[in-house]
């Protein structure tokens, strides 16, 4: 998180800081991106960077939190208009948002950041439902599930506890997580490869997780 002293400066030049490190996360992965290149673009010196973040680390995942900021509300509001179903929420909301990710205004920085994917960034990437960021820093990862368990229809699922739905979130989030790889590896080979096909993949993955990809054998 940012220091006091960052939050405490003008908006523009807050906004100047933002801008140059969503350029240079976009020109490269974190390991690879250079503070140099940020200040030099933000026009601010070395050691005032340090006054306001910690390392690169630090402004990556604070630059990564604020593109993400309002996912947690839209992946409600996706639930609750597919009447609690999880499976139809996730792929109304991930169907856009690859997409977005793919070819909306990030999608450099968001192709860097799924190409070198983490744990750290992984864990990110899984959608919060704790009602605030507040909150979220004080609720205990079984009080996060519970709340999650409240906006879905569990009787629609196989899953005893708020255990076994984080199993099966987990399983869903590693589905979104290999479809825009896999776009972003098709892009690279094919520029006006189609998105809808990589949406529909990642659609054909849910189904599987839904319904079962083994057939039902004759007189079985």
């Amino acid at each position: 998180m940012p220091t006091r002293t960052f939050f405490h400066l003008p908006d523009e030049k807050q906004e100047r800081l933002l801008e140059a490190a969503r350029i240079e996360f976009s020109r490269a992965p974190l390991k690879d991106a250079s503070i140099a290149n940020i200040v030099k673009l933000a026009e601010i010196p070395r050691g005032s960077f340090y006054q306001y973040f910690e390392n690169k680390e630090d402004l990556y995942f604070y630059y990564f939190d604020l593109l993400r900021q309002d996912s947690r509300r839209d992946m409600e509001q996706a639930i609750d208009k597919a009447n609690g179903d999880l499976f139809k929420g996730f792929e109304n909301y991930f169907s856009q948002m690859i997409r977005d990710t793919l070819v909306g205004v990030n999608s450099s920085f968001y192709r860097n950041l799924f190409m070198n994917m983490d744990y750290r960034a992984s864990r990110r990437m899984i959608i919060d439902f704790a009602k605030t960021k507040k909150e979220q820093q004080c609720e205990s990862k079984e009080e996060k599930h519970q709340h999650l368990a409240e906006q879905i229809d569990m009787e629609l699922l196989k899953v005893k506890d708020v255990r076994e739905l984080d199993l099966l979130i987990q399983l869903l989030m590693h589905a979104v997580f290999s479809t825009v790889v896999n776009g972003y590896k098709h892009l690279a080979n094919d520029p006006e490869y189609s998105i809808e096909l990589v949406v529909q993949d990642f659609r054909l993955k849910t189904s599987w997780l839904r319904e079962g990809a083994m057939k039902q054998r004759e007189g079985k």
